[in-house]
């Protein structure tokens, strides 16, 4: 058995450099369109949306600590738009836009003492010619000192006006833009003076003391060298932190910024766990709770990020994920919050727990509150990899904690490795002989995913100190705290699984009448200007009164689009619920003729149908698009191809138009003011379900009505995923999770036939049909046997895409099933399995 050996020693205990080395558990990050179905939630289900922020910041042991909010510039900043509070520099800021600065008050209300920061991504359109040379290799010479006041501006007001909205004051702001591979040194040493000896007429002396933090690099390394070589950037900067690379730079510049300077090193950007801990345990490899992208390897991270470069913080972006699945990163979440309309959430209780057993047995926080520190000689990580940590995982792994009166402490122990690890622990200089230590677990229980969280957080032994020394054994795939902390009968902190108490209804407003989804924007929900269960993917869809009318508005032109952070597509935005299928799509707008600019023959107003992976946040990865345009011409796009155009003549530019577009089965219908356009029949590859999405050019296009009735009785009504325990597997199938963000939960299952042994799933519905979902990438054939009925047994699945159907049962009786689909021939791939009923 492995075996290594470690001393923890009282007179390393080092409390003189105060926060460089206290213990800040975890942070959430609001950025990039995460956080925008929380509105939703609020309003709609505000016992969900409170339980959900409980569940991070509740409580006497909070898991996090922190809330970092993206300052918008209504651009796409990787998986949507976060709308931008000033829009020019005479607009009062508005922090009603996004859900970042409402979430941060909800959550004091919760905990008064979190830490809070603001970092922006883009610049917005009326900074755009200022900073049109932040993006080149020398930003720092390249701007301007003339853009640094209006660009000050906009994050002074916006800070302002959060605190006279919701009476709190930022504790911490990044000058520089998100992931910058060159740190504007000039501006932030500026941007620091100008804050601190700004002498406005506020009644608020903590906004002089709000706290730098720089400059967010993603895997660079050199402004922590630049704060060891500038003496007067370290005295204005208080942290540095970076994403991803939990490495430090050539010269340990962070470790000596954190040992020798006493400065804050934060993880201030990394990754939730990818794929929830109740499929990983089905994975064919073995790995339990953890593998590549798992909260073992967060957990690894963490440590890692310390003992290479003293990061003392860890951010998840994000910790809840309240987009839409299908966007750019999605399926990485402690909780998934996509059903504002249900109430329904999924907590990663794997996830949740393995990142307790850090701030269970510990004060978390900043030295002002008591939190303890790292000791430094008792922590190590010997795991490969720099972000990714999935090499060397039998190697040692821990960090050790300790109250700053010596009284206490706890060392977190992570072995994602195939073999069991015995750690012998020695203590000098600490006054524990005959005291009780208590081993905490974590880890999978087997196979079976139903009961996947038996063996969470369970304290199932202890050990008493003799002679000074203690051992335990940390096994493959499990995470292990030992502490002094005598938590055993701690309601707080012994495991119960976490779920909704609502159940994940399909989104159907009113059923009576076939309306799966309506809106005219006249009800003035808790004074909201968020436009209800619309994500924005690009531009800004915002709800505006003119005298008695609401309607809903894009707000950005070509004038006034933001400087990206990488790219944005046109306005569009998307809304509904995935497993819609059968429905048509009505919408009463009008186009912007005030609005001159070089794109006129981009004013249009599109629907797409049956979205279900958005990777790039654009109206084309819809599969179904109808496009109407000024002009009159109308385009029907299948699968990024224009299938048909025609030209409606005389179409009037002053009046308000209404587009009807639809699906049903494999024919597809559009109309424009009641007259038929297209007709079409998806012959080559139809889609079967997904959300609608709404594009128009940059122009600020009315839309005054909604509409989504269902034109069918077949309603999709639930999904289950791949690795689900209501599936059941037998022969060859190899499961593997971790996967890309556009397959359901990042997981897949590769069934092949194998010798005598059949390969074949099994699984049990009450229902009248069903769809087997998964892209194939190979020629395959199944037989499919429904309540021991060959209903086919040389069946080709078609070569769908991602989170498409490759094989659809439907015509069945509406009562219990059993459905069993044999591998006959080829290699197959499974994804999810979705359910049908008929409506009565």
């Amino acid at each position: 058995m492995n075996k290594t050996h470690l001393i923890i020693n009282g007179n390393d205990l080092n409390i003189d450099i105060q926060d460089a080395n206290t213990f800040k558990g975890f942070g959430l990050l609001s950025c990039n369109n995460s956080s925008r179905l929380l509105i939703d939630y609020r309003i709609d289900n505000p016992d969900s949306y409170y339980k959900m922020l409980q569940i991070f910041f509740g409580g006497n042991r909070p898991l996090c600590k922190m809330v970092k909010v993206e300052l918008g510039d209504d651009a796409n900043t990787s998986s949507g738009t976060e709308p931008c509070p000033k829009r020019s520099s005479d607009e009062p800021a508005d922090v009603l836009r996004g859900a970042g600065y409402q979430l941060i008050a909800d959550v004091k209300k919760i905990n008064k003492k979190i830490k809070t920061c603001l970092l922006r991504w883009g610049e917005p359109g009326y900074l755009r010619s200022l900073w049109i040379n932040v993006k080149k290799e020398n930003p720092d010479d390249e701007v301007p000192i003339a853009a640094f006041e209006p660009m000050y501006q906009l994050y002074k007001q916006t800070i302002i006006a959060a605190y006279e909205k919701f009476g709190y004051i930022f504790d911490y702001v990044d000058p520089d833009r998100n992931e910058t591979k060159h740190p504007m040194y000039r501006w932030i040493k500026w941007f620091a003076i100008r804050l601190k000896e700004d002498k406005m007429h506020f009644p608020i002396y903590q906004f002089n003391k709000i706290k730098i933090i720089a400059a967010d690099q993603n895997y660079e390394t050199d402004f922590g060298q630049k704060m060891i070589e500038d003496y007067q950037l370290r005295q204005l900067v208080s942290a540095t932190g970076y994403h991803y690379n939990t490495d430090d730079g050539l010269n340990d510049q962070y470790k000596r910024l954190a040992d020798d300077y006493q400065h804050e090193v934060w993880y201030s950007e990394g990754i939730a766990p990818m794929t929830m801990g109740k499929y990983r345990v089905k994975a064919s490899d073995g790995s339990g709770i953890g593998g590549k992208q798992s909260a073992l390897d967060v957990a690894n991270r963490l440590i890692k990020g310390y003992v290479r470069s003293r990061r003392t913080c860890y951010i998840f972006q994000p910790a809840i994920s309240a987009y839409y699945p299908g966007v750019n990163y999605s399926h990485k979440e402690l909780i998934n919050a996509s059903h504002p309309w249900s109430g329904f959430f999924e907590v990663d209780n794997v996830g949740l727990q393995v990142m307790k057993h850090f701030t269970n047995f510990a004060i978390v926080g900043w030295a002002s509150e008591g939190a303890w520190r790292f000791i430094t000689q008792a922590c190590e990580s010997g795991v490969g990899g720099t972000e990714n940590l999935d090499s060397d995982t039998d190697n040692p792994s821990y960090v050790t904690l300790m109250a700053p009166e010596k009284d206490e402490f706890s060392t977190i122990f992570v072995n994602d490795g195939s073999e069991p690890r015995k750690y012998i622990i020695k203590l000098a200089n600490l006054d524990f002989n005959n005291k009780t230590i208590y081993i905490w677990r974590s880890t999978s229980n087997g196979s079976d995913n139903k009961n996947y969280d038996d063996n969470l957080m369970s304290c199932r032994e202890s050990e008493m100190v003799e002679s000074n020394k203690i051992s335990l054994i940390v096994y493959p795939h499990s995470i292990v705290t030992a502490t002094t902390l005598n938590e055993r009968y701690n309601n707080e902190i012994l495991y119960r699984r976490i779920e909704s108490n609502f159940e994940n209804k399909l989104l159907f407003d009113d059923p009576h009448n076939n309306i799966l989804y309506r809106d005219e924007f006249n009800s003035e929900r808790l004074n909201c200007e968020v436009p209800r269960y619309i994500t924005d993917q690009g531009g800004a869809f915002e709800i505006v009164k003119d005298g008695c009318q609401r309607f809903l508005k894009q707000m950005i032109v070509e004038k006034s689009r933001a400087l990206d952070w990488e790219y944005s597509y046109d306005p569009n935005f998307t809304f509904g619920d995935d497993r819609w299928n059968d429905y048509d799509v009505g919408i009463c707008f009008a186009f912007d003729l005030d609005t001159i600019q070089n794109t006129s023959s981009g004013n249009y107003l599109g629907i797409g149908l049956y979205e279900q992976t958005d990777v790039k946040g654009e109206l084309n990865s819809a599969p179904y698009i109808f496009k109407v345009y000024t002009d009159g011409l109308c385009q029907l796009i299948v699968n990024f191809k224009v299938i048909e155009e025609e030209h409606i003549n005389n179409l009037s530019m002053i009046e308000i138009h209404e587009i009807d577009f639809g699906v049903q089965g494999n024919s597809i219908k559009a109309q424009v003011d009641g007259h038929n356009i297209f007709n079409y029949v998806d012959l080559d590859s139809p889609k079967h379900s997904g959300r609608v999405k709404v594009g128009t050019g940059y122009y600020r296009t009315k839309i005054f009505s909604i509409i989504v009735k269902k034109n069918s009785k077949l309603i999709q009504f639930s999904r289950i995923d791949n690795l689900s325990y209501r599936i059941e597997y037998h022969g060859n199938w190899n499961h593997v999770c971790g996967l890309g963000n556009t397959v359901w939960n990042r997981t897949l299952s590769y069934g092949t036939p194998s010798g005598h042994n059949e390969t074949f799933f099994k699984f049990n519905f009450t229902g009248c049909g069903f769809n087997l979902i998964g892209k194939q990438e190979v020629n395959s054939r199944l037989s499919v046997m429904v309540d021991d009925q060959l209903i086919d047994g040389w069946l080709q699945p078609s070569m769908s895409t991602d989170k498409s159907a490759n094989v659809s049962i439907q015509g069945l009786s509406s009562h219990d099933h059993q459905v069993t689909i044999l591998v006959v021939n080829g290699g197959y791939i499974l994804d999810a399995v979705s359910f049908f009923k008929k409506d009565q």
